[in-house]
């Protein structure tokens, strides 16, 4: 579940809440769990701008597999491993997810559109339709095997991996990925034996894991997330783990921060002052603005300061209610109300800016009623307040001071009277307002008493929904709330006795979820005797899939925000419609729609079977398969913490004021602190000069006792005194009992080589009781054979590319320098002809084989020595290809150097030619050419030549099957 801008605006809010994750300074943690969708979007479609982009399936496999192996290492779990992949979802979440691939299938088709007009080839392959990540398609099945033959293959073959326990929820497995993990975690502490000190680290792309984590109210909590950059240009999403850089916002941190948010309670209310009740709010609070089940309160926005409103409003009531709002995700309806009541001065607040503008301009056209509607509602008010007064009034309720049309202002009688008439006047244009907003916005054609009030029910009823979907799991799988539109705050009213109840149901199966959720574009991802459902015009539910539709922004900015207007799902009328269609549904078909447990799988010495590829051409098989599983999730156990560390500081010396550069150094450290963390620091006495701990390393003692020695940075950095924290307890559990060599390299553990003269090898502890009292121990290390390439280096001349200058070239080709280096670069032809071109559009036709701006170059075709380019061979023959090709296009070029943009009609002047046709060959033939592929590199990069690496491989290869072992230690 995603709140737009949250995260943003808890980054600002809180700059200190995440850290950048550096490899030496990872805490530790027990269990890792991954909200899995977000890899996988990542890995089959990182830029949905590029309508060229296409990538195969076991290119999106691999790269999944490759993101967790890294999300693995980074945080190293000791005891779980949860990998949740969005299953079927409650009906709530399903019109979120149906207006949001509505949307992605309709920006698809217009940017293909658009390339098309604009006269680009696109590939012949079929794109990669994003909406086939949804539970039921064929690809997620193929990924679901492919990700049980990874978790296998991990288990069996990498050893820190061995010694977790795996848990694996597929898209078979109902629920989200996130609230599957939360599940998991509620479960685990409902166990007698649970650990309150287990350290957890949630994986995940939405902001709403802030709120869900700290829903667990367990003390060490983090989440992991790649790093988000805010503000200017969107730019295309980098896949390699390896170039992402990562943060941890640690919930523990964040728990503090809201404590000092609402510290002013502390001394305002009359009953305990509980952080835990207050994060309970907080997080009710958060779910007001808007989210996946409901949408947000009119004009209640993220960037428009609504976060600090609801935070202001409840420091103001909170003393007055007696007690806390949200009960462990169970709405206090009373308290909410009041809440309500005075968070509702918001909205005659916002009114009365417009109010103000209206009536200005009202005075400026001289109409009396700017719209009739509010004309009607005047008149009404009007007839009312004569009926309760004993002398009728004349004053006019309209926006305006003055009507031209009927005569002169009526004088207001006394000061008092002037008021109450603006006040009624007020009033009367509010209601009004707001009966608009529901005429046009949910197209009613009476806001009746009765409407207002079932609005207020079923806003209060999501609320509820939601606070238990985030406290104890779904409460209703078919419930949802059936408006696209939220109410006026002033109007969610009279709701202290509401009863409020859900039926559990049960959740849909896959392939009816994609019949709800899918639009007709992505059709094929369902079996075909659904399909005609979505097409037909026979169908009975065809109105469901409109191939048109309309967007609201509703107040917000980005298209992305708006509001989807189509109609939501009957359940009923579709799961009618299916049923004719059940009994054509294949076996394989079957098979995918229906749910499953959550796989548990750990490592078994004893256990040893092969695994079968589920792609053997691109997989190979699991000889050796060491993994056992169960579907169900038996109860496990929590290792105990113990032992506690020192601060991760070591204190140089002590800075005062008596110090030449104390004014300086403070300086800086608190400009730092300000504009970083966002921290005042205010008067400094003393500066601390510290050595940041960086690792522990092993010392064995002369009686063989086992101990840790710190190490520390070289470098001493300032601290001020006020923000140092004194008299931390850390848990270091991994290191807490390790006494001896044999609790440090127990038998059968895998270890590294750090010496000589094997270094960087692996191996595996064997039995070394004969020894160890010698404070040795017993490896045997699998050595490959390094190859042997003192011969390739001496001769590498002989297999490098041989690069001559751009005269060199040009001599050859019978050509002019200028033009080798035009057209090695990028050369631009716009439509027309220069004096009547047909719009901006500009085709590139040259071979962009080198990119001064970047400072890049295009290995094997060209390489720049200090300030001159040089070109190969290759580069030669592509030129005079390319000269054979389009031999005017050269020629006009030569005789028009002195230009930056070519026109198609200047080139190809005459009656018979067809400019147009001549370019959209050309960039055919560039695009079709092998070149067009191949990747650049810096200029400042020294690159290998294909011909090098293809015999260093080769050596590589004649080493592989030489291995040497038996080297004990």
């Amino acid at each position: 579940m995603g709140v737009p801008k949250f995260y943003r605006w808890i980054s600002e809010r809180y700059p200190c809440l995440s850290e950048v994750v550096k490899e030496h300074q990872i805490p530790e943690f027990d269990n890792l769990y991954l909200d899995m969708n977000g890899i996988i979007h990542q890995c089959s479609h990182p830029n949905d701008d590029d309508v060229h982009f296409r990538i195969s399936d076991d290119k999106i496999f691999t790269d999944i597999f490759h993101y967790l192996e890294v999300l693995f290492r980074i945080i190293k779990p000791r005891k779980v491993f949860f990998m949740a992949v969005d299953g079927v979802a409650p009906r709530a979440k399903m019109n979120q997810q149906r207006g949001r691939r509505f949307r992605s299938a309709k920006e698809a088709e217009d940017k293909i559109k658009k390339a098309i007009e604009k006269g680009e080839t696109l590939p012949t392959e079929a794109r990669f339709d994003s909406n086939c990540i949804t539970p039921g398609t064929e690809f997620m099945a193929r990924l679901h095997e492919h990700l049980k033959y990874f978790v296998n293959m991990k288990i069996s073959t990498d050893k820190s991996w061995q010694g977790v326990t795996i848990y694996f929820s597929g898209h078979e497995t109902p629920g989200e990925g996130e609230h599957k993990i939360m599940e998991f975690i509620r479960s685990e502490k409902a166990k007698p034996d649970h650990d309150p000190n287990t350290r957890h680290c949630l994986y995940g792309l939405d902001a709403d894991l802030i709120m869900l984590g700290l829903t667990s109210h367990e003390a060490h909590f983090s989440l992991l997330r790649e790093e988000v950059r805010f503000g200017g240009k969107k730019t295309q999403r980098v896949c390699a783990p390896e170039e992402t850089t990562f943060h941890l916002l640690h919930l523990s941190l964040m728990r503090e921060y809201i404590d000092y948010e609402f510290s002013a309670l502390k001394e305002k209310i009359t009953f305990k002052y509980d952080i835990e009740k207050i994060i309970d709010d907080w997080i009710l609070m958060g779910f007001l603005v808007g989210n996946d089940f409901i949408p947000h309160l009119p004009h209640l926005h993220i960037n428009h300061d609504a976060l600090p409103l609801l935070y202001g409003t409840y420091i103001a009531i909170l003393p007055e209610l007696g007690g806390y709002i949200n009960e462990s995700g169970h709405l206090n309806l009373p308290r909410f109300e009041k809440y309500l009541v005075k968070l509702s001065d918001f909205d005659r607040e916002h009114f009365s800016e417009v109010f103000v503008d209206l009536k200005w301009f009202e005075s400026k056209v001289g109409n009396k009623y700017l719209n009739e509607a509010a004309g009607v509602a005047a008149e009404e008010a009007k007839n009312c307040k004569e009926k309760r007064k004993s002398k009728g009034q004349e004053n006019s309720l309209s926006w305006a001071a003055l009507d031209k049309s009927e005569g002169e202002v009526v004088a207001s009688k006394d000061n008092f009277e002037d008021e109450t008439e603006d006040d009624d006047l007020f009033e009367t244009e509010f209601r009004q307002y707001k009966r608009t907003y529901y005429m046009t916005k949910m197209g009613v054609d009476v806001v009746s008493d009765e409407f207002l009030a079932d609005q207020a029910a079923c806003y209060v009823q999501a609320i509820q929904w939601i606070l238990h979907y985030y406290y104890h799991g779904v409460q209703s799988w078919s419930w949802y709330y059936p408006y696209h539109y939220a109410p006026f705050l002033s109007d969610i009213r009279n709701i202290s006795a509401l009863t409020i109840r859900f039926e559990l149901g049960k959740p849909f199966k896959p392939f009816e979820q994609l019949l709800a959720v899918l639009p007709s574009a992505s059709k094929n991802l369902l079996p075909m005797c659904y399909q005609h459902l979505m097409t037909s015009e026979d169908s009975p539910i065809i109105e469901y899939y409109p191939p048109d539709f309309k967007t609201d922004l509703n107040g917000k900015q980005q298209e992305w925000e708006a509001v989807v207007l189509i109609p939501f799902i009957d359940e009923k009328r579709l799961l009618e419609a299916m049923e004719t269609c059940n009994h054509s549904l294949k076996k394989e078909e079957r098979k995918r729609n229906q749910h499953s447990e959550c796989l548990m799988c750990w490592y078994d010495r004893e256990t040893e079977f092969t695994y079968s590829s589920p792609w053997p051409e691109k997989f190979p098989a699991i000889e050796r398969c060491c993994t056992r599983f169960y579907l169900e999730e038996p109860p496990g156990t929590q290792k105990v913490y113990l032992g506690k560390t020192a601060p991760p500081t070591k204190v140089i010396q002590l800075a005062d004021k008596e110090q030449s550069n104390w004014t300086k150094e403070i300086q800086g450290i608190s400009e730092q602190y300000l504009r970083r963390k966002g921290i005042i620091i205010n008067e400094t006495s003393a500066v601390v000069y510290a050595q940041l701990l960086t690792g522990r390393k092993y010392q064995i003692s002369q009686n063989g006792e086992v101990h840790l020695e710190k190490q520390w940075s070289k470098q001493i950095l300032p601290f001020v005194y006020q923000t140092v924290v004194k008299d931390i307890r850390a848990f270091d559990s991994r290191f807490s009992n390790i006494k001896t060599l044999d609790d440090l390299f127990p038998l059968r553990s895998m270890v590294f080589m750090l010496g000589t003269p094997y270094y960087g090898c692996t191996g595996e502890v064997q039995d070394s009781s004969d020894v160890i009292t010698e404070g040795r121990i017993r490896v045997v290390f699998s050595i490959p054979c390094e190859p042997n390439l003192d011969a390739l280096i001496q001769n590498q001349h002989k297999y490098s590319i041989k690069y001559n200058p751009g005269y060199v070239l040009a001599g050859r080709l019978g050509v002019s320098g200028y033009l080798v280096s035009r057209f090695t670069g990028s050369i631009f032809i716009g439509r027309g002809s220069r004096r009547n071109p047909h719009g901006d559009h500009k085709a590139n036709v040259g071979l962009n084989l080198k990119f001064n701006k970047k400072n890049e170059e295009v290995p094997g075709y060209t390489k720049k020595v200090g300030n001159e380019w040089m070109y190969s061979s290759a580069a030669e023959q592509l030129l005079a290809e390319y000269i054979e090709r389009a031999p005017e296009l050269f020629s006009y070029i030569a005789k028009n150097s002195q230009e930056d943009v070519f026109y198609e009609d200047d080139i190809w002047p005459g009656e018979n030619e067809n400019g147009a046709e001549k370019v959209q060959e050309i960039m055919t033939w560039l695009k079709g050419h092998p070149v067009s592929t191949l990747s650049r590199s810096s200029c400042d990069l020294h690159i290998l030549d294909a011909a090098i690496v293809e015999k260093i491989e080769e050596e590589v290869e004649k080493c592989k099957v030489l291995t040497f072992s038996n080297h004990g230690y």
